[in-house]
């Protein structure tokens, strides 16, 4: 079971979500556990109707968790519910060589920022166990030069801006979001400029586009070189 990341990567946002029960309440996890299920019906739906597939939708379900996770508790239902929308379509949609190139979780919830609902990042209830997990994620996803091309560019740039990157990063981002497998591409030198090209644009972002989600929309301005990126080699 544990040998499919997908299973880890769902036990530790259960983990999370469960957590979170302590510190704003059922109501957030009802939250999420609704999310999750309209998500995975709907991509499910979408397979099988579509493509004639049945499908397990854990891609979906981490969707899911991280939409209704990192979006305010406080939109109302429907809105949460386009996002989720989007998120799964984005993923059968916006294609390239027939693979989709944009994070479906990063794209719901970077429409949300464009419209103006804020971005909380509650999911973060326990950073320690999300350091732990995702570090081990991320050394057996070989998706390590895509952290530390990340962490190398966004600690610099902000440290020399005079801008404490400790107490803007989000380490969910950085071990969740960032490696997500599909997305973010697999090799070396692909991985570290992938998560410099990250780091880079979440200063830009930070500096001249604030009102916009600095982790969301520089984990998109990556995702769209993919198809450039994917010309590298180790």
């Amino acid at each position: 079971m544990l040998k499919d990341k997908k299973n880890i990567v769902i036990l530790l946002l259960s983990t999370l979500s469960l957590i979170s029960i302590y510190q704003h309440g059922g109501y957030v996890f009802v939250r999420v556990m609704v999310s999750v299920l309209f998500v995975g019906g709907l991509d499910f739906l979408i397979s099988k109707l579509f493509y004639k597939r049945t499908i397990v939708p854990k891609s979906a379900v981490i969707s899911g968790f991280i939409i209704a996770g990192i979006l305010s508790f406080q939109v109302e239902w429907w809105w949460l519910f386009l996002f989720l929308s989007l998120a799964i379509i984005s993923k059968h949609l916006i294609r390239y060589n027939k693979r989709h190139i944009l994070n479906p979780a990063n794209f719901g919830l970077l429409i949300a920022a464009i419209l103006g609902f804020p971005l909380t990042w509650q999911i973060e209830s326990n950073i320690y166990v999300i350091i732990i997990v995702g570090a081990y994620l991320a050394y057996s996803l070989k998706k390590s030069p895509h952290v530390l091309g990340f962490l190398l560019f966004f600690v610099g740039i902000f440290y020399f801006a005079e801008i404490s990157p400790l107490l803007l990063i989000s380490w969910f981002f950085v071990f969740i979001m960032l490696i997500e497998p599909k997305t973010s591409g697999f090799g070396n030198i692909r991985g570290f400029v992938f998560g410099g090209l990250v780091g880079v644009s979440s200063y830009l972002i930070y500096s001249f586009v604030p009102q916009i989600d600095l982790f969301v929309g520089s984990l998109l301005v990556a995702n769209l070189f993919n198809p450039l990126l994917d010309k590298l080699r180790r």
